[in-house]
C-alpha cells in the first residue's frame, strides 16, 4: 500500500468539498447537526484552505485512490501559545483500521513542529481512543481539558489534547486500530 499526502489546491476544491459532506454526516451523530432544507449537510466555507499558506490541507492518497484528507491550522487559526491544531482529519471507510489515519497524523507531526492542540467531542469514543493511544505510543504527554461546545443550540462536551512535537525524529508505532472520523 502506497500512501501519499497531496496538498489541497483550488483545482481540489470540489473534491474537499465532497469528501468534507460526508465527513459532516458521520460528525452529525456527536455534533447532533441537523440537514439543511436541500437535505444536505453545509459545509463552512472551506476555500480559506487553499487561499492561506498559515492553513495546511492535505488529500490523502492511497494507490493514487483518494481516501480522505487532514486539514491543520496555524496562528492566528488556533488557541494563543498554539502553533498547530488538526481541525479535521477524515477515511473513507474503506481505508479505516488499515493504520492510514496514523500515517497522516506522522506525517504532519513530521512537516510541522511546535505545540499543538487538538480537540474533538468527548462522545467520539474512536477519536479519543486514537488520539490518545497514538500519542502514547509515540511517548508524548499530552495536557488533557474537558470543555463545552454549542453548536445549532446544543451543548456538546469535548475534550481537548495539548502536547509538543519536537523536530526530533518519532518512532514510528504498530498502526492504531479505530475508525474515523477523529475530530
Amino acid at each position: 500500500m502506497n500512501i501519499e499526502f497531496r496538498t489541497i489546491t483550488q483545482s481540489d476544491s470540489i473534491i474537499l468539498n465532497h469528501l468534507f459532506s460526508y465527513y459532516l454526516y458521520e460528525l452529525s451523530a456527536y455534533s447532533m447537526e441537523d440537514v439543511s432544507n436541500e437535505g444536505k449537510y453545509e459545509a463552512e466555507d472551506l476555500s480559506p484552505y487553499y487561499r492561506d499558506d498559515r492553513l495546511f490541507p492535505y488529500l490523502i492518497m492511497v494507490d493514487n485512490r483518494i481516501a480522505g484528507f487532514i486539514l491543520v491550522t496555524s496562528p492566528p487559526y488556533v488557541t494563543d501559545g498554539i502553533d498547530y491544531s488538526v481541525q479535521e482529519l477524515f477515511l473513507l471507510p474503506r481505508y479505516r483500521g488499515q493504520g492510514i489515519g496514523q500515517a497522516a497524523v506522522l506525517h504532519i507531526f513530521k512537516h510541522h513542529h511546535g505545540h499543538y492542540e487538538i480537540s474533538m467531542f468527548r462522545n467520539n469514543t474512536k477519536a479519543v481512543k486514537f488520539w490518545s493511544a497514538l500519542l502514547s505510543s509515540l511517548h508524548i504527554d499530552a495536557g488533557s481539558d474537558i470543555g463545552i461546545i454549542e453548536i445549532s443550540g446544543n451543548r456538546l462536551p469535548t475534550q481537548t489534547l495539548r502536547f509538543v512535537i519536537s523536530n526530533e525524529p518519532l518512532s514510528v508505532p504498530a498502526p492504531i486500530d479505530c475508525t474515523l472520523p477523529l475530530k
